[in-house]
């Protein structure tokens, strides 16, 4: 989910009750770490050794977490430091997610609903010890609010307040698939508005995944996608394009508001339990054994990353391309600020290829630049190039120079990392042959005539003069340059000596001329 990239710089006030307490000095029970000095995730310390399931940030420095037997935990530091909050629950807790700054849903098992409007300092608990579970919530607006899971008989569960959990109804319903109903429950879910939802489905028998929309504020859900996998998370990113996560490392794209879903590849065979996209391009995905997942083509690839422990993990808010919290079993919390790329100082390194046709040292004709950039780090963020007096720009694609003279190139590489190399520099000069014209008479010797018609000059243009056939004794075969100022023309004359039939060619530049004629010792009739 992309969040407005937003600074909080409030204090977090801790509640005041007997549970209130700041861990972040505590440490936690021992659990799979393997951090490695190759990752980009540090293992920030949470004071608790429940699992940790869900995490979400309203900002780059306020965030909450929940986890088993109803643990809340609060920062205001963006993830440095952890404080818990008093939940009013013991159930396990699934899922959190904020409206504004104060407004904040948590939902879990046994039909668990907890509700804070002023940051958390007081959690109102609305709900607990039902005959249901809830996997995962979402505050629409301040009063709108959904979550989904599953009931006593096995039925996907939705349940829905309009006027922020004082009252909420809900309902049930079954995976409809080719006329078969099939039980199961609701894992994710996100509404693009109070009217549109997606959600993501565990189907029990046979066992698989589905992923079910509504178009009506969730009176009604009906299947768009039907899986052998279960699936587990959903995110969407701008308008209109959604990702799912779930088993066997699978990963969905839609393109068209979840209505129809592509199979992208993970490289992966570990369950993914969730994603979040913090730009359009830019995702993360996260799962079992450790596994963070990182795309920066919108999906199109994506590569693992090392977090540094064998862990399941199982939720990911990424606040921003750099920045990012995965949370996970056995109190497991991790952090990056390098977009999960270990720590990287080295620039990328750029070069300038420029392809065209050549004369000597300069090119005839118009040139195409290509600029290749690559880093062994975190990877290339961006080229910039600025030709000649022009403003600078951000490289895409290679680019033709037209324009006569010579021209100077300037550009430069930026990594992910944000270190970006020193400017570099390449120059080279067009010059386009000119339009000529040429005459050739004969009397004694070889008279050429050049006229320069094209508005440049003609500079040090290395002419050929050749004659076949006939028998040529001096002659036969001639060369030299010529220089034409624009407007202009020159001459040259040779001597021949031979007899008989002749084909005389003539070239400069790109030009060339054939005429047919005599030679009759010295002199030369065409």
């Amino acid at each position: 989910m992309i969040l407005p990239l937003l600074l909080c710089f409030a204090m977090i006030v801790n509640p005041v009750n007997s549970m209130s307490s700041d861990l972040s000095n505590n440490s936690t029970p021992e659990s799979k770490l393997l951090i490695s000095p190759e990752t980009g995730w540090e293992s920030v310390e949470s004071g608790v050794s429940q699992d940790l399931n869900s995490v979400f940030f309203i900002c780059l420095n306020r965030g909450t977490v929940v986890g088993d037997e109803g643990v809340i935990l609060r920062t205001g530091d963006g993830g440095k430091n952890w404080s818990m909050q008093d939940s009013g629950v013991s159930e396990n807790l699934y899922s959190v997610n904020y409206f504004g700054y104060s407004i904040i849903l948590a939902v879990g098992a046994s039909g668990t609903i907890v509700f804070t409007n002023d940051t958390g300092q007081t959690w109102n608990v609305k709900q607990t010890g039902m005959m249901a579970s809830y996997s995962s919530c979402q505050m629409i607006t301040d009063e709108m609010g959904v979550a989904v899971g599953v009931n006593t008989i096995f039925q996907p569960f939705f349940t829905r307040s309009d006027d922020g959990w004082t009252t909420w109804q809900s309902t049930s319903f079954y995976i409809e698939h080719e006329s078969v109903l099939y039980e199961g429950w609701l894992s994710d879910v996100y509404f693009m508005n109070e009217s549109v939802g997606i959600a993501t489905a565990v189907v029990d028998v046979p066992a698989g995944g589905a992923i079910v929309r509504t178009t009506d504020g969730g009176a009604s859900w009906q299947t768009v996608y039907f899986s052998n996998e279960a699936l587990y998370g959903v995110d969407i990113t701008g308008d209109s394009v959604f990702h799912v996560v779930g088993a066997q490392g699978t990963i969905l794209q839609s393109l068209d508001f979840g209505q129809t879903w592509e199979n992208l590849i993970s490289g992966v065979s570990s369950t993914l339990r969730a994603v979040d996209f913090p730009s359009e391009t830019v995702g993360f995905a996260v799962g079992d054994e450790g596994v963070i997942l990182r795309t920066n083509d919108a999906g199109a690839s994506w590569v693992q990353q090392v977090s540094g422990t064998t862990e399941n993990l199982l939720g990911i808010q990424s606040i921003t391309e750099r920045t990012g919290i995965v949370v996970g079993e056995h109190g497991l919390v991790l952090r990056t600020d390098t977009g999960g790329y270990p720590p990287d100082i080295t620039p990328p390194e750029t070069t300038c290829t420029v392809t065209g046709a050549m004369q000597g040292d300069v090119y005839i004709s118009n040139v195409t630049v290509i600029l290749s950039a690559t880093d062994n780090g975190t990877g290339v963020q961006f080229t910039t190039y600025k030709l000649d007096d022009g403003l600078w720009d951000t490289y895409v694609d290679p680019f033709e120079v037209t324009a006569e003279g010579q021209h100077l190139l300037r550009f430069y590489s930026t990594d992910n990392a944000g270190n970006a190399e020193q400017e570099k520099t390449c120059v080279f000069t067009i010059q386009h042959p000119p339009t000529l014209t040429i005459t050739i008479t004969g009397g004694v010797g070889i008279h050429v005539s050049v006229k320069n018609l094209g508005p440049s000059n003609l500079t040090n243009g290395t002419w050929n003069l050749s004659l076949t056939g006939g028998f040529i004794l001096i002659g036969r075969h001639t060369s030299g340059t010529m220089t034409i100022p624009a407007g202009e023309n020159d001459e040259m004359k040779t001597l021949v000596l031979g007899i008989g039939s002749i084909q005389l060619t003539f070239s400069i530049a790109s030009t060339e001329t054939r005429v047919s004629g005599r030679v009759l010792l010295f002199f030369v009739r065409m």
